[in-house]
């Protein structure tokens, strides 16, 4: 349990990080670009999620497998978590009045959870 709370700390320290990068594309293109609110957090996603697997393959799950075996599973989780986040984006901005960074912070904490557990059991895992 000790090294699933280490692994975890070290995840949520890379994905504030991560969330730094795609929270300052996202404002930045919806407040100086004029930007869709979904699409701008899309591309902040991309980018960020390229960072995200570095920091997480060699600083917090110290992988083991080759980029082989993990990248795909990476861009897997990735994209199921970009799915997910742009959804709840979509249909918070359709059927709420939160403003659009609320419901991206809520976006960004259940991504986090899907996607530490299928890091730590699938796409790091040993």
């Amino acid at each position: 349990m000790k090294a699933v709370l280490r692994k975890f700390t070290l995840f949520v320290f890379v994905g504030v990080t991560c969330t730094a990068i795609q929270y300052a594309i996202l404002i930045a293109l919806v407040s100086l670009r004029d930007w869709q609110v979904t699409l701008a957090s899309t591309l902040g996603f991309i980018v960020s999620a390229l960072v995200n697997y570095t920091l997480n393959y060699f600083v917090t799950f110290k992988a083991t497998r080759s980029h082989f075996v993990t990248l795909p599973r990476f861009a897997f989780m990735a994209g199921t978590g970009l799915a997910l986040n742009a959804g709840i984006l979509q249909v918070g901005l359709t059927y709420s009045a939160l403003p659009y960074l609320w419901i991206q912070v809520a976006a960004t904490i259940i991504v986090l959870f899907w996607n530490f557990i299928g890091s730590l059991k699938w796409s790091f895992a040993p």
